[in-house]
């Protein structure tokens, strides 16, 4: 496979294939290289007991960062928004529908509504709204946090104004939903960061699946590549970037005869931060490099549980925030995203959760029995339903398919040590971007400096 190109991708996720059909629709001769027999990275589809359902992310943003790049280079796939949003809460009254651009205000307003309806809780009810408004002035302020309250996490700042347990739960929900950690692990400064003007195509303003899930969507963007002359080589894997006088120069691919070795002037990891630093060696980098990567990811573990069941649990239309449970903090139909669950006429469903800490290894047992209880806690009525538990997925630190690279707020840049490498994914977007949109975001920032450098 010797060959020679503008630029070689390693890795055909999100990042990778977003990096690659925006420089391929500019001209440029991309190859992309993936290990996986599938385009879609730890975001693939998977088979679960015999249904197609995804490995990863699920929910697509149709006004996010992202969005913007399969338009720009005209990716084609179909999406169906979710219509509607809910929220609830352990004790409350069930599902409560949200706006689907609600506010955190409007959360406030639906938690008193949910939680303190009682007369005999009417002296909770007047704590929690003044702690709703003392929450509310700050948030409007937007003070930067001082430079002692930088690894601040956003329990602890939370719990400046406010120690009431329905809130503290409610914002564990919105935390742990957007960031995929525990908040009280979370740094504030990202929260902040993620909610300014600056970072409004890094947010979920609105939910939707992708048909064929985030694999659909990552072949879409690699028909892109192949359009306009670029090539997309599955089942490659990548065994080293080849580094000459300071200057990546290409990567060494494995295949059944052998390795070989393929050229390029620029070379676009999306293997993660350390994935990066393991292909290339510390010393081509530089060990001072090395050393401040691996000190600062945090891979991000989650635990996902599949449900099945012959009558629906919730709304097919919408996505829900769940408040006050162990683990689980979200959850959304995925029924439209396996045909062998639509043609048996069943409902999937697949509930989220975070571990006790996400900074370390979990306790396995343990995790497992605390998501399946949060199931039965949400769903009582399951069994009855003709519900059951399909699988319950625990994708620890080590994890290849850890939900992201590194925490929010524990981002690394797309530039590295060396001038013609580059780092793109979902830990590689600024600070406040999570998710898919930040794997796009870092596509952008990339290919904004691939640019720049072939101007120089």
């Amino acid at each position: 496979m010797n060959a020679s190109w503008d630029v070689a991708v390693i890795g055909a996720g999100v990042g990778g294939l977003a990096t690659a059909a925006l420089l391929a629709r500019k001209g440029k001769r991309v190859i992309v290289c993936e290990a996986l027999d599938a385009c879609g990275g730890r975001a693939r589809n998977q088979n679960v007991a015999g249904y197609t359902l995804p490995n990863g992310a699920i929910s697509y943003a149709p006004t996010g960062a992202l969005a913007k790049v399969c338009e720009e280079v005209g990716a084609q796939f179909s999406i169906q928004e979710l219509e509607k949003n809910y929220f609830w809460l352990r004790g409350g009254e069930g599902f409560v529908p949200i706006p689907r651009r609600g506010t955190i205000l409007k959360a406030f307003e639906i938690l008193s509504q949910v939680k303190h309806k009682d007369s005999v809780k009417v002296s909770a009810g007047i704590a929690a709204q003044m702690s709703m408004e003392k929450i509310g002035a700050a948030f409007k302020k937007r003070r930067p946090l001082s430079e002692k309250d930088e690894q601040l996490s956003f329990r602890d700042w939370l719990l400046r104004y406010t120690e009431d347990p329905d809130l503290l739960a409610l914002f564990h929900s919105i935390t742990s939903t957007i960031s995929q950690v525990n908040d009280y692990e979370y740094p504030a400064r990202h929260w902040f960061a993620h909610t300014s003007e600056a970072v409004a195509d890094g947010r979920f303003n609105a939910h939707a699946l992708v048909e064929g899930g985030f694999q659909g969507l990552c072949e879409a963007l690699a028909d892109v590549v192949t359009i306009h002359g670029g090539a997309v080589q599955l089942s490659t894997p990548v065994s080293r970037v080849e580094v000459r006088d300071g200057r990546a120069t290409g990567l060494w691919v494995r295949a059944p005869d052998g390795e070989s070795l393929i050229t390029a002037d620029v070379v676009v990891s999306n293997a993660g931060p350390i994935g990066t630093l393991e292909l290339v060696g510390d010393e081509a980098f530089g060990n001072s490099y090395a050393d401040q990567i691996r000190a600062r990811v945090r891979p991000t573990p989650i635990a996902v549980t599949f449900l099945i069941s012959d009558e629906p649990l919730m709304d097919a239309a919408g996505m829900a925030m769940f408040a006050g449970l162990r683990r689980v903090v979200c959850g959304l139909p995925v029924t439209l995203l396996s045909k062998e669950a639509m043609a048996e006429g069943k409902q999937v469903i697949a509930l989220y959760g975070t571990p006790k800490s996400c900074l370390h290894a979990m306790d396995q047992e343990e995790e497992r029995q605390a998501n399946i209880d949060d199931a039965h806690a949400i769903f009582p009525d399951m069994a009855a339903k003709g519900g059951r538990i399909l699988e319950v997925q625990l994708r620890d630190i080590d994890d290849p398919d850890v939900v992201a690279r590194s925490w929010p707020g524990y981002e690394t840049p797309v530039t590295t040590s060396i001038p013609n490498l580059f780092n793109v994914g979902d830990g590689c977007a600024p600070v406040g971007y999570v998710a898919s949109p930040a794997a796009a975001k870092s596509a952008m920032l990339a290919v904004e400096a691939i640019e720049s450098m072939a101007r120089a």
